[in-house]
């Protein structure tokens, strides 16, 4: 089975709770998919339709002709604009409603969580075997049988603790400390599948433990060693080369590259020194 600042109904705020020194992005879809916050993905162009009006992003596909293959239309947060990568906890959740994912063919409403070291965690709402939730990593796991099609989905992470909840109820868990990198919520029609599926989505909301990005050996401080390892980082340049430190992590404004823009940041840390 494969699965593959503040404005109209957008909060990003600095919080205390639930997690220490957090900050938190939320977004209720009243003012649509905005550029700065979301981009739609396709897997091949025109096999989904879009719509966000009257809070709420309505995706559907409208005729029955799949190309063949896993077809995919997502929803990515922009974590630039936000917070950059997350190496501490996590929450994001999103609702979903009137999801129209009957057979024939196997067909998900999906929460993706993305990780600098390749990894992944998906929240999977689907047809097989009845309406269920699961966990999808590579393998399926965790799976929950459902009897509604809305809900809540959730991924979080505590300590190194990495939970799927449907309405706000643990259903499975596994073990992560990579990064997060990535948040996308999508509709899919899974290989073979031809049905014509269709979801509404709303209420986004997201927190994150506020990161020392500057800090790169992870000792609290912004200091010499750090500056040390961001000048190796800077002299590469590309987050693509091989000999970057996986995950890039002097990348601080999140744009690929270990350039002047991240250098200004690492300054005003360095001054700081003592993370948050």
């Amino acid at each position: 089975m494969r699965h593959a600042f503040v404005g109209v109904g957008i909060v990003l705020a600095c919080m205390i709770s639930p997690f220490a020194h957090a900050g938190s992005f939320s977004d209720d879809f009243s003012a649509g998919l905005r550029p700065a916050f979301w981009n739609v993905t396709q897997t091949l162009p025109n096999q989904y339709v879009v719509q966000s009006s009257g809070s709420v992003v309505h995706m559907y596909r409208p005729a029955a002709n799949n190309p063949g293959g896993l077809q995919v239309v997502a929803v990515n947060l922009n974590m630039g604009a936000i917070c950059g990568t997350v190496g501490g906890d996590f929450s994001a959740s999103i609702d979903f409603a009137n999801a129209n994912i009957s057979l024939p063919g196997l067909n998900q409403v999906e929460l993706h969580a993305l990780f600098t070291d390749g990894t992944f965690f998906f929240n999977v709402f689907d047809n097989s075997s009845g309406l269920n939730t699961h966990i999808w990593n590579g393998s399926v796991l965790a799976v929950t049988p459902r009897s509604s099609n809305a809900g809540k989905l959730t991924i979080e992470r505590i300590g190194s603790t990495l939970s799927a909840k449907y309405n706000g109820v643990t259903f499975g868990s596994l073990s992560s400390a990579a990064h997060l990198r990535s948040l996308i919520f999508t509709l899919q029609n899974n290989t073979g599948s031809n049905s014509l599926i269709s979801c509404d989505y709303d209420n986004f909301s997201f927190t994150f433990a506020k990161p020392c990005r500057a800090d790169l050996d992870l000792d609290a401080q912004v200091d010499d060693k750090d500056f040390s390892l961001f000048v190796v980082a800077y002299n590469l340049l590309d987050c693509a080369d091989p000999t970057m430190p996986a995950g890039c992590p002097a990348d601080l404004n999140s744009d690929g590259f270990v350039d002047d823009a991240d250098f200004v940041l690492f300054v005003a840390a360095y001054d700081e020194l003592l993370c948050p």
